[in-house]
């Protein structure tokens, strides 16, 4: 506005002037009024890039408006943002403490469970130990049932064979008793009898059967009887002899046991003759000291003056087998 009155007022004074001032001055004032035009030409032309930077002011204002309350509404955002990070932080925390808590009781629970888990291997090992051993005790003892077994039945074997071999020596007992008692049948029983005692035959022979008083020479009747005791000897020549010469208890041990060996080995001899084998035959004097019945009376010492011819079955195989 200031602009259109000045240049108003210049335009008066070049009319006013015209007539009265020199060339020179007009010139001047033409000069002058071309630089007022052209000053004011930059002034409307400032004015209009003033406007136009007023417009742009005003907008920028209003950016600036706008970005004023961008930025609070940042800042409300961003607080927000704080409280929220806060609480996260504060949960974050409780968190973190939570999580130590359990990585603190996961470290006593994983060393108690890698102690357990060593305690179990190790019991498992000794378990495994254990069951080797079980194992080479079982070995051993299946080991040893079979030999026990083959033990066993080795002496299974070796009991049915001993059974055998005493059913065929009882047998043969048996056969030999009924063969004396057939042989020697006809004798008077006071001078001769039969009778098995221990799994032994005894033929006991009276010395009024066999001797006179005192004497070891052998009577007829009594070779007639070692005869046929011979003959049943001779059919059964596995039975092993065994000759005992007894006496009473009248005279003296020397005497008595000297006697009762010489007249052990009369009977031995007068076998001998009738065919027995020396070999299977064994004479021995007991003299007085195994007296049958007490010698208390004069039919107690007749009994005890005797000879008896014990016969028993040949052992060895049965011993044989006992080893």
């Amino acid at each position: 506005m200031k602009i259109n009155n000045l240049l108003c007022v210049l335009a008066v004074a070049a009319t006013l002037g015209t007539g009265c001032v020199s060339t020179q001055k007009y010139k001047d004032m033409q000069t002058a009024r071309d630089h007022f035009r052209a000053e004011y030409e930059n002034l409307r032309t400032t004015g209009q890039e003033n406007e136009e930077l007023t417009v742009k002011l005003r907008q920028a204002e209003a950016q600036l408006v706008q970005a004023k309350n961008a930025l609070e509404q940042q800042k409300s955002e961003l607080n927000i943002m704080r409280n929220y990070n806060e609480q996260l932080a504060a949960q974050f925390e409780v968190a973190a403490k939570e999580n130590a808590k359990l990585l603190s009781q996961y470290s006593a629970d994983k060393t108690a469970y890698e102690a357990q888990v060593a305690a179990s291997y190790e019991e498992m090992r000794r378990k495994q130990r254990q069951l080797e051993g079980l194992e080479g005790a079982i070995g051993t003892q299946n080991s040893n049932l079979e030999t026990m077994r083959a033990d066993l039945m080795t002496r299974e074997q070796r009991v049915a064979e001993l059974e055998r071999l005493v059913s065929e020596k009882q047998a043969q007992m048996d056969a030999l008793r009924t063969s004396l008692n057939t042989a020697l049948r006809g004798f008077n029983a006071s001078d001769l009898s039969v009778e098995e005692r221990n799994g032994k035959i005894y033929v006991s022979m009276s010395q009024n059967l066999l001797f006179k008083s005192g004497s070891d020479k052998v009577e007829p009747k009594g070779v007639e009887a070692l005869g046929k005791l011979a003959k049943a000897l001779n059919d059964n020549p596995d039975i092993e002899i065994i000759v005992e010469g007894h006496t009473d208890n009248a005279g003296g041990v020397e005497y008595n046991w000297n006697l009762s060996t010489d007249r052990a080995l009369s009977v031995v001899r007068t076998l001998s003759l009738s065919g027995v084998m020396p070999h299977r035959m064994t004479a021995s004097g007991r003299g007085m000291h195994h007296p049958a019945v007490p010698n208390d009376s004069e039919a107690n010492k007749a009994k005890n003056r005797r000879t008896e011819i014990i016969l028993s079955p040949n052992l060895d195989k049965i011993l044989s087998l006992t080893k």
